[in-house]
């Protein structure tokens, strides 16, 4: 140990006072915690929003992809590209 420790080791808190107990359970609220709606109002919104926002992705892929598909009168020439160069099925 050095020099500063030494005169710390014989130093102890004496804690908090007796009363503080007493005062602190005097001010707490009896009842166990209450269930509000609006401490959870930030979360039920970000779920509503999450929610929304999946749907309205769902939509737009749906979009993109019906705009990209192949037509069926254009599969069988797509199917004999495939065949003829060898490419993926």
């Amino acid at each position: 140990m050095n020099d500063v420790d030494d005169p710390l080791r014989a130093y102890r808190p004496s804690g908090p006072p007796p009363e503080l107990r007493e005062r602190i359970l005097r001010n707490a609220p009896d009842a166990a915690p209450q269930f509000r709606i609006r401490d959870w109002l930030p979360a039920i919104a970000a779920a509503v929003l999450a929610a929304v926002f999946a749907a309205l992705s769902h939509g737009v892929r749906a979009d993109i992809d019906a705009r990209l598909a192949v037509p069926e009168d254009l599969r069988p020439v797509e199917q004999w590209l495939q065949d003829d160069i060898g490419g993926p099925r």
